[in-house]
């Protein structure tokens, strides 16, 4: 079968590395540095492929990992003369564009040296107050939230649920405490997010939180008994922030104090860009002719 010039230049290239490559990869003589793979024009020279093997590497080990390396510096050359030779001009001219794009990276990299080395990230407590009361607007809570104690009790005499429910209703600290008291001796858990924000949507995964009682409760907390099938929930909320109110402060603490870094960070970034431009324009390094 004949091949054409392409896979001809490729077969030839693959033969040439491969005799280089059985010719043991640890043992070359640096006199030279000779091509062991061409692909239309472009060459593959052996300082390259080293560079990708091992010095350790022995034996059949080293020639099939220089072995893959050709074939893959091979198949990557040909699909790309095959892009360049039937892609239109306009499309396959990206001189411009990565031109732009290395020098808007060189910018970056050197902006964000001179952030890390010289900006201030230390953020006061009065600063993050500040800034929670100048922008509670934008801090709304987006669902509600709850700080919240409940248990999960499984009771089938009505009688001792009807007294659990009567003590923990009560809002009296003795029948509050014998409340507890009959929990433990049955190993019941008191499931305890007082001091810690749960989501309604999270508390409704474990409660089954019904909204007409909890649209009733007050800001300030209130307790609930819900009887769900065999399983009855007592359910003592401590406080409540419905939503599209004010976030919690310990909710927001960390956001602020990174959009207060962030805006510092900004502001530097145009002092920065701005004393450059002006420093160059006395030293008469640049100028509009």
């Amino acid at each position: 079968m004949r091949r054409s010039p392409r896979h001809a230049a490729v077969a030839v290239a693959s033969g040439v590395a491969l005799m280089v490559v059985l010719g043991g990869c640890g043992q070359v003589e640096e006199v030279d540095d000779p091509v062991v793979a061409v692909a239309f024009g472009e060459f593959l020279h052996w300082s390259e492929l080293r560079q990708v093997v091992p010095v350790e590497a022995e034996g059949a080990d080293s020639t099939a990992m220089a072995q893959r390396y050709i074939n893959n510096w091979l198949r990557e050359h040909a699909l790309l003369h095959q892009a360049e030779q039937n892609l239109a001009g306009e499309q396959k001219d990206f001189d411009d564009q990565l031109q732009e794009y290395r020098k808007e990276l060189l910018i970056y990299a050197y902006e964000e040296a001179l952030v890390r080395q010289k900006l201030d990230t230390a953020v006061t407590e009065q600063e993050i107050l500040d800034h929670y009361s100048a922008n509670s607007p934008d801090l709304e809570l987006k669902s509600g939230i709850l700080r919240v104690r409940w248990s999960k009790v499984k009771e089938d005499d009505r009688r001792t649920l009807e007294r659990l429910k009567g003590n923990f209703l009560s809002g009296d600290v003795e029948r509050m405490r014998e409340f507890e008291v009959w929990l433990a001796e049955r190993g019941i858990p008191i499931m305890d997010r007082s001091t810690q924000w749960i989501g309604i949507e999270e508390l409704r995964e474990q409660v089954p939180l019904p909204p007409e009682q909890l649209s009733t409760t007050p800001a300030g907390g209130g307790r609930l008994f819900i009887k769900d099938g065999y399983d009855a929930f007592f359910v003592d909320i401590l406080e409540h922030r419905p939503q599209g109110g004010p976030s919690p402060l310990e909710l927001v603490r960390n956001d602020i104090r990174s959009i207060i870094i962030n805006q510092r960070k900004l502001r530097f970034v145009e002092r920065m860009r701005e004393d450059i431009y002006r420093e160059a324009l006395e030293r008469q390094d640049i100028r509009i002719l």
